[in-house]
């Protein structure tokens, strides 16, 4: 089984079963979020609760507490629609530490659902980081997304991320019309928007 403490202070850990029916029987949800929780999921846990209290980081402007759930899983198939409707649902940002054996995997919610690689159980470790609670949960979901805990910026570092893989998508896409057109003009122009795609991505990249 993998360790779920995720190398955090043990002032912030509970350790506390939560109760699968308590989600997908009280809250609003589908035939199909609720046979996840039964199928996928073999129980929850409260592993970790960050709050200025047991964590020593002032509340923030928009985060007073940050939770940490492990959900134990059947087998290595991640339930997202019911790790969606459990962040959605509940008054705190959660953390999601996924476990399957001896592996692990860390996921959280926000622009939608983030996730690492499966990784061995020793390996998943959190970085405390940030004046408040506001910079911790940037900082915590820094960790999921960019591997760094700098949480200098991370909505703006998101967008940005989110524009690169459209832009090399897109990039994609116009390198294999431009290598089917025939016609001089439209092999022209594909080329002219081959180029300034190119010049973004590099700004991008470069930020």
């Amino acid at each position: 089984m993998a360790d779920v403490t995720l190398g955090l202070p043990s002032t912030v850990l509970v350790g506390r079963p939560m109760p699968k029916k308590a989600f997908y029987e009280h809250l609003k949800t589908t035939t199909a979020i609720r046979d996840e929780f039964i199928q996928k999921i073999e129980r929850i846990e409260l592993v970790a609760a960050l709050k200025e209290v047991t964590a020593r980081i002032p509340a923030g402007e928009k985060v007073v507490e940050i939770d940490v759930l492990r959900l134990e899983l059947k087998a290595a198939e991640v339930p997202c629609a019911a790790i969606e409707l459990i962040a959605q649902s509940v008054p705190n940002k959660v953390l999601f530490a996924c476990t399957a054996g001896d592996e692990c995997k860390l996921l959280v919610l926000r622009d939608r659902l983030r996730e690492t690689t499966w990784m061995p159980g020793a390996d998943a470790r959190l970085e405390l980081a940030g004046s408040n609670l506001d910079e911790l949960w940037d900082s915590l979901c820094s960790q999921v997304v960019f591997d760094t805990s700098d949480p200098t910026d991370f909505t703006g570092r998101l967008a940005r991320a989110n524009e690169l893989a459209s832009l090399r998508g897109q990039l994609e896409k116009l390198r294999k019309r431009h290598g089917k057109e025939r016609q001089i003009a439209k092999r022209n122009a594909l080329w002219d928007e081959i180029k300034a795609t190119e010049n973004r991505i590099a700004e991008l990249e470069a930020c």
